[in-house]
This record gives structure tokens, C-alpha cells and sequence, in this order.
């Protein structure tokens, strides 16, 4: 039988969320058989404090995944140590929590770091261990959990804290987890001990090999597209095909070589033609410019030089020299002017301009000048557009040479990847099937470990699928008695088990698992219930009551003559008036268990408020008139109402014990005066809203 721990007393020193009083600093409390509530506002630690329980007895642990638990190997992985260090502003240094608790016959005491979660001290049956090193000490007391639990693995023990004994804000679904409600069962309902051990041993060596078959698998796959594309290469001669393709851009490139190399000549040589004509015109002019000042020497013998030096420049078709225009109606006005005897600048008669020259010739040897730089302006302008056309030609011809060269390159590199010729080509080939199958031997060597593995690990799963079909009635009734006091809808389970395959290959074999479906009516579907596959086809405030109505009836069925203990944040936000009562009666009968079942422990943490969950978690609802028209059970049946003088033992009061928010220094008063009106409706007359 399993073991569950029940918590006595809890022990926080130094941690400055939980300040105590003078007369008791810290938080120190004992937990007693029944309910305990935690009480206190926003803001005060009650998340925290339920968290430090649970981190208290897993210690630095967590289950893998924050969703559905799936095909995740069944191990734990490290959960966060610097939680409780990061929510105060010392780093919880010297803080540490204390935790005593009971697993079967055997009775515990562990102390942790609330800076990193290090076991500082371990006590089993009043002996304490001695103090080693903390991987040490977390190992001595994970044994010692397991062997008190009757569990097969610490692992099993933590798995069963966050998915049955805890409900936490971060509580994980367990009703519409299939894969964490088959754990849960199989460690609940299972055989222990080497039985389940072989179990998960089994469970997570199949997803391994899954996972190294689909790597292998992938591989195989590579080579063979490989090999495909190789023998597609030599069956279609494309070695000769890309030496064709090599040759012939060879070919090309040559060829493109001696263009551009003409090319390039023909452009330079027209390039040095244009500058030898643009040279000789300047030099023409020059000379003509030489010949026109001497005709204006003697034309003109009153001009200064500067001025005929000016006008022979003009003449010669050099332009004007002071503003540089060499436009042709510009030389004309100026030609003009001389052929009438005026100045070209003021327009006045020029005295004895028509005096004869002193050379008769210089008229005919300028006219000579004028036709030769005629002559090669004609030579230079027919020059310009050939020139346009050979740098064009250029231009594209090695555009066209950078193409090739680009081209074949890249046959040569296939040629390369290919090998350099045939034979290469086929050793290549034939090292590539070797190596291929040798990974197919190991895929099939893989594959046929999966199948014994399979056969071994069906035979578990049938059994355990019938160790919890035994006691699937007791459970879909237990689930059935709890549900009725959180939903109006009529809500059942069915034990239904799901086949579904370890691991990502499709076309294995399937394995049975453990579960059970709900089904639930609803304002459309008043005359039966309806399957609720997912999580999603209800309510949010339904999903949470049938996780915790299902983890009530497992804790009930799992540990019938043996304590348990159930540690929740009390859902009284999701419930209207009516149920408030109703779900309080149900979690104080859950905690108020007779025989050897009696240690039986409740912790629940409420806000102070007026909702009535804290008073009817005491049996002590302050409206009994309302109270007799919501519950269905006989006054009887119900446990016994909490003593007024015994309610402050089932209380941890944190507004008296934790470090005060601003609103608790504001309205002090008045949220003491609601608690006190809470925990004890029957003896102070009930506050007005």
C-alpha cells in the first residue's frame, strides 16, 4: 500500500515575508488531523507559502512540461532553487524552512535553504543524519522518502505530489492529461516495487528508441537520396554530358578572350587617333592664330598687340580669349565688322585700315590653315562614333566573359564533386551503399529491440490496465460523491482505457493506458451526458472542480484505512452562493476520516472575505437556513462542527504573521474584524455589507 505524507508542522526562520510578532518571530505552526485553513489577503504569501510545502518535500524537482505530460520520458527535471530568493530583497541568505511530516509509520524532519533549496539537516525517527555535502544529503533523504512511501521511485513520489496532493495555481490537469492520469493510476492502482520500476524503465527506453530510430531513420534516408542522385548521374551519362558542357565554355571563353583582346585593341587604337586629330586641330589653330596676328600687324598698325593677339585667336576659331565663347555667330559679327573697316569692339573707323600687308601671301596661307583644321575636325567627328561603338563592344564582350567564366566554374565544380572520371565516380557509389547498409542493420537491429521492448512493456501495461479496471467502480462512485458538491450538472467518469502509441513513428503498435473520461450535461443536453474529450469542452470552474473531485476519489480509493492529505488554494472565486457551502462540506468530509484513516489533513488557503468558505470549512456557515436548502445530506452525515475554542489550531493567520502590505496597514482593522467574523460566526454578531 502507498503512503502518503501528511504534514504536522511547518517551521520558516529569517525570511522576511514572514516576519511573526516579537513574542514569535517567523512563521512556526502545527497542522492538525482535518481542515487547516490558511488565511490572509492578496499580497500576504499564501501562494507562496503553499509552495514552499511543496518545495519543502520535492526539494530542487519538478515533472517535465508545463502542459500536457505526452510522450515525455518519465524523469524529473531540476525545478527553479532561487524562487524564494528572488521574492524578498535579502536573497533569503539565512532563511530557511522546516518541515515535519509524517509518510506511514515513519515520522520526518527536513530543513532546507530557502536560497537554493539545500537540505541543512535530516531527521528520520527522532535520528538525525549527519550533515555531508548536499547532493549527499538530497540522495539519503530521497531513499528515505521512497522506502517510508512504499513507492518505487522518488520520482513516483513527486509525480503524485504535483498531480494529486497539491492544487496549486500551477496545478497541472490530471482529468484531461491521458498521459499524467495513466501515470497517476498506474502508481496509485499498480504493483509496486520491481513491477513499476520495470514499468517506467520500460516506458522511457521505448521513447529512447523511438527517438534513435528516427534519427537513424533520417539518415538512411539521406543516403539513399544520395545513391539515388549518383546512379541517376552515371546511368545518364551526365559526367560526359558536363565534359561536353566543360569543352565547349572552354571554347567559348577563348574565343571571348581574342574578341575582347581585338576589341580592346581597336578601341585603344581609336582613342589614340581621336587624341592625335584633337592635338594637330590645337596646334593648327595655334599656327593659323600666328598667321592672322601677323595679318593684323600689318592691316592694322595702330592695334596693340594685346588686342591683335585677342582678334587672331577669335579669327582662328580658338574663341574669344576673355569670355571663352566660340560660338559661330559671335566669329561672324567679328569677320563682318573687319570686312567694313570697323573695330570690332567700339565700331569706330579704323584710320588707314586698308594699307596693303607687308606679306601679299598672308591672306592665302591662312586660308590654307583654315581648310586643314577644317580637314581634321571632319577626320575627328567621323572618329567619335566608331569609338562609341568598339567601347560598347567592349563592354559587352566582357559582361559575356564574366558569364562563362561563372558557368564554368560550376560545371568544374561538379565535375569535381563527381570525381574526375568514371571509376571514381563508381567507388564512390559503392563505399556510399556500404555505409548504408550498415545503417539500415543498425535501424533494423533497432528495430527489432523496439519489438521485444514492445512486447515486454504490453504485458505491464495489460496488467496494470486490469489491476485499475478492478477498482474502477469504487473510483467512477467515489468521483460521483465528490463532483455533486461542486457542479448542479450530473458529472461521471467512465473508465475507458486509451490506446495510443509511445513515441512520433506512425504504424506502431499500439498499448493500452489507464483512464477515465468524463462526461457532463448542460442547459442543451439535459436528458444525458455528454463526452468531454478536452479540457476545452468546459468551463474553466468545471475543469477545476472535476480535477479536484477526481483527485479526491483517487486519494479516498488509494489509501482507504491510511491518512492522506490534500493541500489546495480553495476555489470559492468559481463558485456561485450555492456551492460555496456545498464544496465546504465536501472538503470538511474529505478531511474528517475515522479509524486509521483519521490523520487525515486538509490545507487550504482562503482570502478574508464573504464568501463563507472559511466558516463552512468549520461547519459552522453562518446562514443555517440557506445551509439546509443546499445540502442534501442528512444533519447526520455531516461531520461534527469545529469547536469554537478549537478554530484557532486549524488557522494559520497570516495577517498576524506576515510582513504587512499597504492595504493591511490601512484597513487593519477592518479585514481582523472579517477574519474574526469568518472563523467565528457563531460567537460575534455577523458584520452588515
Amino acid at each position: 500500500m502507498i503512503n502518503f505524507p501528511v504534514l504536522k508542522r511547518i517551521k520558516v526562520v529569517n525570511y522576511a515575508l514572514y516576519v511573526g510578532s516579537d513574542q514569535r518571530p517567523g512563521l512556526d505552526h502545527h497542522f492538525v488531523p482535518g481542515v487547516n485553513v490558511i488565511v490572509g489577503i492578496n499580497g500576504l504569501g499564501k501562494t507562496t507559502l503553499l509552495t514552499m510545502l511543496l518545495r519543502a518535500l520535492a526539494g530542487p524537482a519538478e515533472v517535465p512540461g508545463d502542459d500536457d505530460l505526452g510522450d515525455k520520458r518519465r524523469r524529473l527535471i531540476p525545478a527553479d532553487r532561487f524562487w524564494f530568493r528572488r521574492r524578498v530583497p535579502d536573497d533569503a541568505v539565512n532563511a530557511t524552512v522546516t518541515l515535519y511530516f509524517s509518510i506511514g509509520d515513519h515520522f520526518l524532519e527536513v530543513t532546507r535553504s530557502l536560497a537554493n533549496l539545500d537540505i541543512l539537516e535530516l531527521s528520520i525517527d527522532q535520528q538525525a543524519f549527519p550533515v555531508t555535502r548536499a547532493a549527499e544529503m538530497e540522495a539519503t533523504y530521497r531513499e528515505q522518502v521512497v522506502a517510508a512511501s512504499g513507492l518505487s521511485s522518488f520520482e513516483d513520489f513527486v509525480f503524485l505530489l504535483r498531480y494529486v496532493v497539491f492544487y496549486l495555481e500551477d496545478r497541472r490537469s490530471l482529468v484531461w492529461d491521458a498521459a499524467a492520469q495513466g501515470d497517476i493510476l498506474s502508481i496509485l492502482f499498480g504493483e509496486q516495487g520491481a513491477h513499476r520500476t520495470q514499468y517506467v524503465e520500460l516506458f522511457n527506453e521505448l521513447l529512447s528508441k523511438d527517438s534513435e530510430y528516427r534519427n537513424v531513420h533520417a539518415v538512411v534516408s539521406k543516403r539513399r537520396r544520395e545513391i539515388d542522385r549518383q546512379t541517376s548521374t552515371i546511368e545518364g551519362g551526365q559526367i560526359e554530358m558536363l565534359v561536353r558542357t566543360q569543352e565547349e565554355r572552354r571554347a567559348e571563353l577563348k574565343a571571348l578572350v581574342m574578341r575582347k583582346n581585338d576589341l580592346g585593341a581597336t578601341r585603344d587604337g581609336l582613342r589614340e587617333q581621336i587624341e592625335n586629330r584633337r592635338q594637330e586641330i590645337h596646334d593648327r589653330r595655334a599656327s593659323l592664330a600666328a598667321e592672322i596676328n601677323r595679318f593684323y600687324e600689318s592691316f592694322f598698325p595702330r592695334l596693340d598687340a594685346p588686342a591683335r593677339y585677342l582678334l587672331a585667336h577669335f579669327e582662328a576659331g580658338s574663341g574669344c580669349l576673355v569670355c571663352g565663347s566660340k560660338t559661330a555667330e559671335a566669329a561672324q559679327e567679328v569677320a563682318a565688322k573687319l570686312q567694313l573697316n570697323l573695330c570690332p569692339v567700339c565700331e569706330s573707323p579704323l584710320e588707314d585700315g586698308h594699307a596693303p600687308a607687308t606679306d601679299p601671301t598672308a591672306g592665302g596661307k591662312i586660308e590654307e590653315q583654315r581648310a586643314a583644321i577644317a580637314a581634321a575636325e571632319a577626320d575627328l567627328e567621323a572618329m567619335i562614333q566608331p569609338l562609341k561603338e568598339a567601347e560598347e563592344s567592349y563592354s559587352s564582350t566582357a559582361a559575356e566573359l564574366v558569364a562563362v567564366t561563372a558557368q564554368l566554374a560550376y560545371v568544374e565544380q561538379q565535375l569535381k564533386a563527381l570525381g574526375e572520371n568514371l571509376p571514381n565516380v563508381m567507388e564512390r557509389r559503392d563505399q556510399m551503399n556500404r555505409h548504408l547498409l550498415t545503417f539500415e542493420a543498425a535501424l533494423n537491429q533497432l528495430d527489432v529491440e523496439r519489438i521485444e521492448l514492445a512486447d515486454k512493456f504490453r504485458e505491464l501495461a495489460n496488467a496494470i490496465d486490469q489491476e485499475v479496471r478492478a477498482v474502477s467502480n469504487q473510483i467512477e462512485q467515489a468521483f460521483a460523491k465528490y463532483i455533486q458538491g461542486f457542479l448542479a450538472e450530473r458529472c461521471e467518469i467512465k473508465y475507458t482505457p486509451r490506446a495510443r502509441r509511445l513515441g512520433q513513428r506512425s504504424g506502431t503498435e499500439q498499448f493500452n493506458f489507464p483512464h477515465f473520461v468524463p462526461a457532463l450535461t448542460s442547459g442543451v443536453h439535459r436528458n444525458g451526458a455528454t463526452v468531454r474529450e478536452a479540457g476545452q469542452s468546459v468551463s474553466e470552474s468545471q475543469k477545476e472542480f472535476i480535477d479536484l473531485a477526481f483527485r479526491m476519489a483517487l486519494l479516498e480509493l488509494a489509501a482507504p484505512n491510511a491518512p492522506t492529505m490534500l493541500i489546495l488554494e480553495t476555489p470559492e472565486a468559481s463558485l456561485d452562493s450555492v456551492f460555496v457551502p456545498r464544496a465546504a462540506d465536501l472538503l470538511r468530509r474529505f478531511a474528517t476520516r475515522t479509524g486509521d484513516a483519521g490523520e487525515t489533513c486538509l490545507i487550504a488557503s482562503s482570502n478574508v472575505n464573504r464568501e463563507h468558505m472559511i466558516p463552512a470549512l468549520f461547519g459552522a456557515y453562518p446562514d443555517q437556513r440557506f445551509y439546509g436548502q443546499v445540502i442534501d445530506e442528512a444533519a447526520s452525515d455531516m461531520p461534527p462542527t469545529i469547536a469554537v475554542e478549537d478554530r484557532a489550531a486549524h488557522v494559520l493567520d497570516l495577517l498576524s504573521i506576515a510582513a504587512p502590505t499597504r492595504a493591511l496597514e490601512r484597513f487593519r482593522q477592518a479585514y481582523e474584524q472579517e477574519r474574526d467574523q469568518a472563523i467565528y460566526p457563531d460567537v460575534q454578531p455577523q458584520v452588515q455589507s
